[in-house]
């Protein structure tokens, strides 16, 4: 008698991405009640399982669903505005021309972009740097759209950072009773709204939504090379204090920490808060964003206390810093990640696109493409991304016991034609538009491209709707370049 299970696929490539990083080129998945019940070749088990949901997945590849550790809420509604000098609108369109209902359409649209691209879990932060929580209803709506779409989010909230002015006052606006109002908040509201989204959302809607606190530099920033603040004596005390704070809100909450962190920050950290603090604030709940120009220094200590770093190859950060050092970051023991920093002003959710660019990136650095090979970089967006998330032990893998997160990439394309060593070519050639399938917690969410947990046309409709309503509130002309320079020349004026 053969074990009835709810899906079977076979016939795929079926890269496990298990320790081994076993590969089945014949292979065949069987899931149950949400999870994977067993992993092998087809022959075997077509023998022990039968479903009345079968998967063809001949001349597909079968992995994990992909996971980006990093990326931003509200970002999906501006793409395209951005000029190399004046920057892009996220700070004051945000904060000033934005409703709830906005925020709930791009998190749909967020969330159905990553599922379209075979992102089964995703991390957004509420709005650019910082998080708009001067109202907990902006990350509830994140919160609501993401687990209608039914793809994983953690959602990053947390207030202001108190010395760097990414918002020109402490104001946000509301539209009510048919007009904008402004309204003054602090920092300890939005520490307040911040807590009040984590005990509504946190492992909600059966575990696919988690909150993490997000503190946008949690021990400050200092050398953004095109941005001169400078802390002065008087503030060390209250940032240290801010940052054992975000650590015993984690703590408390069981929740995790999310946050930028770039070259010289830790060393400054170590000097001005203390060793001792910098270990405690540290673990491996922390996420850190970026990691571009860290010192070998700054690196042992990140190892040294298990935190991740969620590289992100697409950023202008690249340009400011330096690339983030991945190679001596796994070298000495740490865990790392490939992020898109999606979605806008430049790119997307397309995590398959920041593979190779990343690895691109380390061979600039060392001169040489004999290193961050191709397996581990694909480790990068699935097992070792589910372990920045703190989710290994559920997901990143296909393994018997875990969640059945999985994707199929269709590798019957031009591009992909012939199939030789699919590993290399998940990397180098793919992009999220060959994805086929995207099964999460077992529930097949797209088939054959066609997305089935919502109607993928509403959803971009709406998106369409509340966007245009903000854009009409804002002067967007400076980000519209369309001059003789946009057209011809070799580069843009000083400004």
């Amino acid at each position: 008698m053969k074990d009835k299970v709810d899906i079977l696929i076979k016939g795929g490539t079926l890269l496990t991405m298990d320790m081994k990083g076993t590969i089945y080129d014949d292979g065949a998945i069987a899931v149950n009640e949400g999870k994977i019940v067993a992993v092998g070749k087809t022959a075997s088990l077509e023998k022990n399982y039968s479903s009345e949901k079968v998967i063809n997945a001949k001349r597909k590849a079968i992995m994990p669903g992909l996971i980006d550790t990093y990326g931003h809420s509200g970002h999906g509604l501006i793409g395209g505005f951005h000029h190399p000098r004046h920057g892009w609108p996220a700070g004051k369109l945000y904060w000033h021309a934005t409703t709830d209902k906005w925020w709930y359409a791009e998190a749909q649209l967020a969330a159905l972009e990553r599922l379209r691209f075979g992102v089964t879990t995703g991390a957004s932060i509420v709005g650019s740097t910082p998080a708009r929580t001067d109202s907990p209803i902006f990350g509830i709506r994140n919160a609501e759209a993401y687990a209608k779409v039914g793809t994983k989010i953690v959602l990053g909230v947390g207030p202001p950072d108190i010395y760097i002015p990414h918002i020109q006052e402490w104001k946000g606006s509301f539209f009510e009773n048919g007009e904008w109002v402004r309204k003054d908040f602090t920092y300890e509201d939005a520490m307040r709204n911040s807590i009040e989204i984590i005990e509504k959302w946190h492992m909600g809607a059966d575990g696919r939504v988690r909150v993490a606190l997000a503190p946008p530099y949690i021990f400050g920033r200092h050398t953004w090379t095109r941005y001169t603040h400078k802390y002065e004596p008087e503030h060390v005390p209250v940032m240290k204090e801010k940052a054992l704070e975000f650590r015993a809100l984690a703590d408390k909450y069981k929740v995790q920490i999310h946050s930028h962190i770039f070259g010289d920050t830790i060393d400054w950290a170590v000097e001005n808060f203390g060793r001792e603090t910098v270990d405690k604030v540290l673990g491996p709940d922390v996420v850190i964003a970026h990691g571009n120009g860290l010192k070998q220094s700054e690196v042992d200590v990140i190892a040294a206390n298990n935190a991740s770093v969620a590289s992100a190859p697409s950023t202008g950060e690249n340009l400011w810093y330096g690339y983030a050092p991945l190679v001596e970051l796994i070298d000495a023991g740490a865990n790392c990640t490939i992020t898109t920093d999606g979605s806008a002003p430049r790119f997307s959710f397309d995590l398959f696109k920041d593979i190779s660019r990343a690895m691109w990136h380390q061979w600039i650095r060392y001169e040489t493409q004999a290193v961050l090979p191709g397996g581990k970089a694909l480790r990068m967006v699935t097992i070792d991304a589910a372990k920045a998330l703190q989710m290994d032990h559920l997901t990143g893998s296909l393994e018997t016991g875990k969640q059945a997160d999985i994707i199929l990439v269709d590798l019957n394309r031009p591009h992909l034609t012939p199939t030789t060593y699919v590993p290399h070519q998940l990397c180098f050639y793919t992009n999220g538009h060959d994805v086929d399938t995207t099964i999460i917690d077992g529930k097949i969410m797209m088939e054959n491209s066609e997305v089935l947990s919502v109607d993928a046309q509403e959803v971009m409709d709406l998106a369409r709707v509340e966007a245009q309503k903000a854009i009409d509130l804002i002067d967007l002309d400076e980000f519209r370049p369309s001059d003789e320079v946009f057209w011809h020349g070799s580069k843009y004026e000083e400004v």
